[in-house]
């Protein structure tokens, strides 16, 4: 158990208006693994890996991150599918210069 967890743990159980959901609460450090402390449980997620040299500009990982996260989430899809889809747009972003979208081409 580390610090961040019981980080986590402390955040989740501060006061909420709204109690017919229970709070998620995600802690998001650059290289590090995303901690994810949801229903009573904490999870350790690994960053998608990537060179050096792939990485072009980290500005707008982490709005990558919740954006990724809530497109999922506002789909009704389970949190690890949401905290994965997010890992992966966070991913997408630090590969092009500030938050834009690659091109599909």
């Amino acid at each position: 158990v580390t610090e961040l967890h019981d980080i986590a743990r402390a955040l989740a159980d501060l006061p909420k208006v709204n109690r017919k959901r229970r709070r998620i609460v995600m802690i998001t450090q650059q290289e590090q693994p995303v901690i994810v402390y949801s229903d009573g449980k904490i999870k350790e997620y690994p960053v998608l890996p990537i060179s050096s040299e792939d990485i072009v500009d980290t500005n707008g990982a982490g709005d990558g991150f919740v954006g990724g996260f809530l497109a999922s989430y506002a789909l009704n899809k389970p949190v690890e599918d949401c905290v994965l889809n997010g890992l992966e747009a966070a991913h997408m972003i630090i590969q092009v210069s500030g938050c834009t979208l690659p091109s599909r081409d």
